[in-house]
């Protein structure tokens, strides 16, 4: 049986992901873009999608995973 996250748990456990793997450290909100304000690159994203599908036991399809443009982008499309 897979475990259900709340939305908050999403969110927090998102904005500590993405603070992780940001080039750029600065304070990570769900408005935060990806590449712009957090520097990610390609390679960056897929790790920590990866981290994401493993974390919440699911898997993202790769049109999904190239529409995160923002960290709200990104818990939308694990909640």
């Amino acid at each position: 049986m897979s475990q259900v996250f709340s939305r908050a748990a999403i969110r927090e456990r998102l904005f500590e992901m993405f603070g992780r793997f940001a080039v750029h450290k600065v304070p990570v909100g769900e408005a935060s873009t990806v590449a712009g304000d957090l520097g990610l690159d390609s390679i960056n994203i897929m790790e920590l999608v990866t981290e994401l599908e493993e974390t919440f036991g699911l898997t993202i399809p790769d049109e999904e995973i190239a529409a995160i443009g923002t960290v709200g982008d990104a818990i939308n499309a694990v909640a």
